[in-house]
């Protein structure tokens, strides 16, 4: 009988054995006091009359515990990650998350953007909606500001399908309004999460051992905290 090689073994290893290799963290991202005032938005005189006067701004949601809403967290994992850490990203992705439960769907209705931001799997579909009858540009770009595709969308109940192959984070903007646009994060591994309105979050079936956990919000930037098994509870403070 042929031995089975180390790299397969400690594979089937994790596979039956990632219960107990594994841990779940759950935190919350809040901004010191004094919580800043939503920012309101002004709308072109030529849209008013589809949009109304002002938009209060996505860009900055915080809770009145000063609770931070779609902050991106995650666990940073090494390229060069090598054994059961690596092995980690074999697994089936999870849904895409801030969008409908399983599939990747960024809307467009009342002149935004739904959700503003959204987590989905590197290379999985993302489906853009038009709900309104009226004409949308969606341009979506890359961290390095490369457009990647512009196209008009004219009519309510259209669809455009895109894929977004390379992890990493993109926005989308709509040409013909101004203030509309969205986040999107492209994730390489499971170990993301989206915080709610309250600013919490919740990451399970991390490998064991220790961790930096990170997180970036388009408005105030990045923090980073580690994490271990023992360390299951955080708060994170901009």
């Amino acid at each position: 009988m042929e031995r089975v090689t180390c790299p397969l073994f400690l594979y089937i290893l994790f596979l039956f054995s990632s219960p107990a290799l594994a841990f779940d963290l759950e935190g919350q991202v809040k901004i010191k006091p004094p919580h800043p005032e939503p920012e309101l938005l002004q709308i072109d005189e030529k849209h008013q009359g589809e949009c109304g006067k002002e938009k209060v701004s996505p860009k900055l949601k915080v809770s009145p515990e000063g609770g931070v809403a779609n902050a991106v967290v995650k666990i940073e994992i090494a390229t060069s990650a090598s054994g059961l850490l690596a092995m980690t990203s074999l697994r089936a992705p999870r849904p895409a998350e801030g969008g409908t439960r399983g599939e990747a769907i960024l809307d467009q209705v009342n002149c935004e953007f739904s959700p503003h931001v959204l987590l989905m799997p590197a290379g999985s579909e993302l489906s853009i909606l038009n709900s309104e009858a009226m004409l949308h540009n969606v341009r979506a770009f890359d961290e390095s500001v490369l457009m990647l595709f512009n196209v008009a969308m004219p009519k309510k109940g259209q669809v455009l399908k895109k894929r977004f192959k390379q992890p990493g984070r993109y926005i989308l903007r709509c040409g013909v309004h101004h203030w509309m646009h969205a986040i999107l994060v492209a994730t390489e591994h499971n170990y993301y999460a989206l915080t709610d309105d309250t600013g919490h979050f919740k990451i399970t079936g991390i490998p064991d051992g220790a961790h930096t956990l990170s997180v970036w919000h388009e408005s105030l930037g990045e923090l980073r905290a580690e994490v271990n098994p023992e360390n299951r509870r955080v708060e994170l403070s901009y």
